[in-house]
């Protein structure tokens, strides 16, 4: 291997590269770099007599558009112009032309969409509104058409006229002529002959009215108007005339002059009506006219502005750049051989100065990457300057910086490990042979605590399945100074804290609650930062102004999944950092998780040690003494004893195993 690298070595050495320095590397890319310089300019004057014929091709995007753009404005006009022809005269060649006229529309259309990449974004704008527009045109016109062929869908007057207008009418014209059928038979007399002169006026003044209404529904020349006026007038005369000769009439044509008046009240009524439809200024006298102006007409001016504007801004556009492009050209053929030469003068100063710029700084940030490549991370390269060395500098930094902070980092969790292995696994086997149930629980918080280096620590127990509550044990505080629960004797003068609610639902309100009812750890980085959950001690008047930020509570769980209390430990220290408050990092929540199974692997062996211890002595206690030869040599056989009897052994050779290993 070292042969191979010294064979390397020379092999550099007798390389004309290799041996020059980085200022003469520099001074001969510069160099380079000039000739480059020079050369391109050169080229560049060539390639500008290239430039009219690309500003001309440019020609052929703009121009196009353009064209396209005006011949789909001239035929949205012409489009417009026949559906305008149509409604006015119903002639089917304005129909025929629409159609064609559309078709070339709808090409040109999707010709400037095919055309679009090439747009600048204001026009592209501007066609996706025109397509926008034109597809709320495009059933107008068949809407239309067909209005203009259904006289009585696209005139309300007309249609009021045609149908309940005649109906009324025509009631009035057959009972009349019932009444002068009836009349002519009457014996002839002076009187008779006048009422049948009424009855005759009487209808050809309503036949005139009808005829003259007729006429102004159909025209709308107000001569009708007058026409109908002056008729109902004298129809009115002539109906007053038959009312005063009424009791001469028979009962027969009495009947019919009770339908006539009914019938004629009817139809009087409607004229206003139709007066006030024809009369109206927007049309609406004339569905299809009042829908044309409304609508068609809107949008088709809507899309006519897209059009012109995008054939202003094309042709704009395209004067534009063939006036750009013959100033830039005669710019360019002043300026292309002086900017060559300034270039290489420029380029020559630039060799010179790069020297001393960047050579050496260069070599001052490799004496320290040989310095780190030694192992000497403190070591920190001078920033000169904001260009690439300069960041290339600072890189060095960052890096050594972070190789510091990795470096301690694996520390810290070898320490972690270590402690593991050292420190939660003896106080684990540690708890497991303590007897004094107080100091027992004790002993788990101030562990956690101090492992954790927490500054205040609590426990919570649940005192069996059965009760729904959690109960403070021990409660410890270095900052405040609090010893309560545990073997301090001081009374713990909180509450018990109910696992559900007044309305028997569980409690999740409370984070301790919670984790009881969840058994699931709760790490909460900045307890000013969660609504998730209220916190007890900022409850407590014993706690008042106690600031809390980080919180780390884990479930006490047993073997059958059940919990039987919490561990709550607050605002741990950092022992490098002056004692700053910090948060519980999931390494160490899985460490102190690691803890509880076994605090609670100990608490479990203690609880059923003085289950079993209790259950002897009130086996004991329940033996009465007058049977007690009897009975014992009883016990002493049943499967029972003897079960018993190799628990309590069990038991005792636990805690004098535990009591060796203690001494070892």
């Amino acid at each position: 291997m070292n042969s191979q690298s010294t064979s390397q070595e020379k092999l550099l050495r007798r390389s004309f590269f290799a041996d020059l320095k980085i200022g003469a590397k520099l001074g001969l890319g510069f160099g380079v770099l000039v000739a480059l310089i020079f050369f391109s300019a050169v080229v560049s004057y060539t390639s500008s007599a290239q430039a009219t014929t690309r500003i001309q091709k440019s020609d052929d995007v703009l121009v196009p558009a353009a064209l396209t753009a005006s011949q789909a404005q001239a035929d949205l006009l012409r489009m417009l112009s026949d559906v305008r022809g149509y409604l006015a005269l119903g002639d089917a060649i304005y129909r025929d032309s629409y159609l064609q006229s559309a078709q070339a529309f709808e090409a040109n259309l999707a010709k400037l969409e095919e055309q679009s990449s090439d747009l600048d974004p204001s026009d592209q704008a501007r066609l996706k509104e025109l397509r926008k527009t034109y597809e709320q045109w495009r059933p107008l016109p068949e809407q239309l058409f067909e209005l203009r062929d259904d006289q009585l869908d696209r005139e309300p007057a007309y249609r009021m006229l045609a149908t309940d207008g005649v109906e009324h009418a025509g009631n009035v014209i057959i009972a009349l002529n019932q009444m002068i059928a009836e009349q002519s038979k009457q014996t002839p007399s002076v009187e008779n002959m006048a009422i049948m002169d009424d009855m005759s006026k009487f209808q050809g003044n309503f036949l005139a009215m009808l005829s003259a209404l007729r006429g102004y529904v159909t025209t709308r020349n107000p001569v009708y108007r007058y026409e109908y006026g002056a008729n109902k007038g004298a129809n009115d005369e002539a109906w007053s005339r038959l009312l005063q000769d009424k009791s001469k009439l028979t009962k027969s044509q009495q009947q019919f002059m009770a339908d006539i008046g009914r019938e004629r009240q009817s139809f009087l009524i409607m004229p206003d009506e139709i007066f006030k439809i024809l009369e109206s200024t927007d049309y609406s006298w004339r569905k299809d006219l009042y829908l044309f102006n409304t609508e068609a007409v809107p949008l088709a001016d809507q899309m006519d502005k897209s059009l012109s504007d995008l054939v202003k801004n094309q042709q704009n556009t395209l004067r534009s750049e063939l006036s750009s492009g013959r100033r830039s050209l005669e710019v360019a053929n002043l300026y292309i051989i002086g900017s060559g030469i300034v270039a290489l003068l420029f380029g020559l100063i630039m060799a010179y100065a790069s020297r001393s710029a960047i050579a050496l700084p260069i070599g001052r940030l490799t004496h320290v990457a040989e310095q780190i490549r030694e192992g000497a991370l403190d070591t920190q390269a001078k920033v000169e300057s904001r260009d690439e060395i300069g960041i290339l500098a600072a890189t060095f930094n960052n890096m050594t910086s972070k190789l510091r902070s990795t470096l301690f980092q694996v520390r810290k969790e070898k320490k972690r490990a270590d402690d593991l292995l050292e420190v939660v696994i003896p106080i684990g086997v540690e708890l497991t042979t303590e007897k004094d149930f107080n100091r027992l629980l004790e002993k788990m918080l101030l562990e956690a605590k101090s492992f954790c280096n927490a500054d205040m620590g609590m426990l919570y127990l649940r005192p069996s399945q059965e009760k729904n509550e959690l109960k403070y044990v021990i409660v410890r505080s270095d900052s405040l100074q609090i010893a309560l629960g545990g073997t301090t004797g001081n009374v713990i003068p909180f509450g018990v804290m109910p696992l559900m609610d007044s309305t028997g639902a569980p409690n999740h309100r409370h984070l301790i609650t919670h984790v009881a009812l969840s058994g699931v750890t709760a790490n909460i980085e900045d307890a000013s930062q969660s609504t998730d959950f209220d916190y007890l001690i900022e409850q407590e008047e014993l706690f008042k102004g106690y600031s809390v930020k980080s919180l780390l509570a884990i479930p006490l769980k047993n073997s059958a999944n059940q919990v039987l209390g919490v561990i709550q430990l607050i605002n741990p220290k950092d022992a490098v950092d002056n004692g700053e408050t910090i948060i519980f990092d999931p390494n160490l929540q899985q460490m102190m998780e690691s803890f509880s199974s076994l605090a609670v692997a100990a608490l479990e062996a203690y609880i059923r040690e003085q289950s079993l211890r209790a259950e002897v002595a009130q086996l004991r206690i329940e033996i009465d003494q007058a049977k007690r030869q009897k009975q014992v040599g009883e016990i002493v056989e049943s499967e029972f004893f003897r079960d018993l009897k190799s628990k309590v052994q069990n038991i005792r050779g636990r805690q004098k195993g535990g009591s060796e290993n203690k001494e070892t």
